[in-house]
C-alpha cells in the first residue's frame, strides 16, 4: 500500500470517529446513562446543555442532579416529546443517612417548570410519564438552566420571612415559578385602609391578595382579616399593629418571569361611624338623622341600629353617592342574639313597614357587594 492511499485511509477513519463523538456526545446533545432510576443512581447534567432520556420501560423514571451556587430557579423544559407522553419533573434533596433518601422540595409538575432555589447545594429532579402507563424508545431532549434571582423580596414563601414595605413604596415582585408565594408585612400607626395596586403585570398570571394578621403563639398563627381579592384592593383595619398581605397567582397555575409593580398604601379612615361591619358595632341612630358615610372597600357592610317609637313607616334615601349601588334591608334580634330578616332587600329610596317600639338593625351596603367607593355621601332616615 502507498504511502497516499495510507494517508487517505487515516485521514477517513479519523473524521468518521470526530463525526461518531460529535453525534454522540462529544460536542452536542449527551444522553442519560442507564440505570438513574434511584435518587443515588441520579446523572449530573450541564446546565444549559441539552441531553436525551428515553421513558422505558413502563413506570420508568429518571433522576439527575446538579450543583448550584447562589439562589434563584431550576427550569426544566423538554422538546421532541413522543405522542402520548405527558411529562412532570419532582424535586428533591438527597438524605443519604435518613431512612428515606428523598426529601421532595416540590411535587410533580408538567414540564415545563422551574423550582425556587433558596442556597448553594445539590438539587436533585426526576422526570417521569404523567401516570407511568405509557413509555417510549424515542429519544427526548431536556434542557435544564438556571436563573439568577432577579425577585429581590425573595425568599418570602411563608409569613416568617414576610418582607417589609414601607407605605408608598413600590417594590417589584415576580410571581415565579408556578405556585410561587409572597409575603409582605407593614406597620398601621391607626385606624383606615391598606391599600394595594399593581400595574405592568405581563403574561397570563392574575395576582390576588389576602390580608392577615400573623402571630408564632397563636393556634391557628395566621387569623385572615380579608379574604382573597383581585387588584386593586383595600382592606379596613381598626387598631395600630403589623398586618401581612400575601400575595400569589388565583388559581396557582401559571407564572411569569417578569417583575411587575406592587404598590402598597394608606388611607385614611373617611366614615366616622367605622368600625361598624358587624351588627354589634352598629352605631345608634333615630327618625330624623342624616350620616355621612363610605361604603368602602368593596364588599363593605355598615350596621345601624334604629327604634321608631311613632308610626308604621321608615323611608331611607341617599345622596351624592358614585360608583355604587346602595341597596339597605331590616334585621331584629332573636333570643340566640342572631338576627332575623325583617325587610326584603330595597335600593335607595326605599320605604319599609316596621312596628313602633321594635328596635331594628339595619344594613347598607352596595348591592351586589362587588363595587365600594372611598365617596363620602349622605343618608337620610325619615
Amino acid at each position: 500500500m502507498n504511502s497516499k492511499i495510507r494517508n487517505f485511509l487515516i485521514f477517513s477513519l479519523l473524521a468518521i470517529l470526530f463525526l461518531s463523538l460529535t453525534c454522540c456526545g462529544g460536542g452536542g446533545t449527551s444522553g442519560e446513562k442507564e440505570p438513574n432510576n434511584s435518587i443515588d443512581q441520579a446523572n449530573e447534567i450541564t446546565l444549559g446543555k441539552p441531553f436525551s432520556i428515553k421513558i422505558t420501560p413502563l413506570k420508568d423514571i429518571d433522576w439527575f442532579k446538579v450543583d448550584l451556587t447562589e439562589q434563584g430557579y431550576l427550569k426544566v423544559q423538554a422538546s421532541q416529546v413522543p405522542e402520548g407522553l405527558e411529562l412532570e419533573v419532582g424535586y428533591a434533596l438527597f438524605q443519604e443517612w435518613e431512612g428515606s433518601k428523598v426529601k421532595w422540595l416540590k411535587n410533580w409538575r408538567r414540564l415545563p417548570d422551574a423550582l425556587f432555589i433558596p442556597e448553594a447545594g445539590t438539587y436533585y429532579f426526576a422526570i417521569i410519564d404523567n401516570y407511568n402507563d405509557r413509555e417510549s424508545k424515542e429519544p427526548i431532549q431536556i434542557k435544564v438552566d438556571f436563573i439568577p434571582e432577579f425577585d429581590a423580596g425573595e425568599p418570602n414563601n411563608t409569613p416568617e420571612n414576610a418582607t417589609s414595605v414601607e407605605f408608598g413604596t413600590t417594590v417589584k415582585p415576580a410571581i415565579f415559578p408556578t405556585g410561587d408565594h409572597d409575603w409582605y408585612k407593614v406597620k398601621v400607626e391607626k385606624q383606615g385602609y391598606i391599600m394595594v395596586k399593581s400595574k405592568d403585570v405581563i403574561g397570563d398570571i392574575t395576582p390576588e391578595i389576602y390580608y392577615a394578621i400573623y402571630d408564632e403563639w397563636a393556634n391557628p398563627k395566621i387569623q385572615n382579616i380579608r379574604n382573597w381579592h383581585k387588584l386593586p384592593d383595600a382592606c379596613a383595619v381598626t387598631e395600630p399593629g403589623e398586618y401581612y398581605i400575601y400575595l400569589h397567582d388565583d388559581y396557582d397555575d401559571r407564572s411569569s418571569e417578569t417583575a411587575f409593580s406592587f404598590l402598597v398604601e394608606f388611607l385614611d379612615e373617611m366614615d366616622i361611624n367605622e368600625p361598624n361591619n358587624d351588627f354589634k358595632m352598629a352605631k345608634s341612630v333615630s327618625r330624623g338623622d342624616t350620616l355621612k358615610l363610605a361604603i368602602f372597600p368593596q364588599g363593605d357592610n355598615d350596621y345601624y341600629k334604629v327604634k321608631i317609637n311613632k308610626g308604621n313607616k321608615l323611608k331611607l334615601m341617599a345622596k351624592d353617592y358614585a360608583g355604587i349601588t346602595p341597596e339597605i334591608r331590616l334585621y331584629t334580634l332573636n333570643e340566640n342574639n342572631k338576627l332575623d330578616v325583617a325587610s326584603a332587600w330595597k335600593k335607595l329610596p326605599a320605604e319599609v313597614d316596621v312596628t313602633p317600639g321594635t328596635e331594628y338593625y339595619l344594613l347598607i351596603h352596595d348591592d351586589y357587594g362587588d363595587k365600594g367607593s372611598q365617596q363620602v355621601f349622605e343618608f337620610r332616615i325619615e
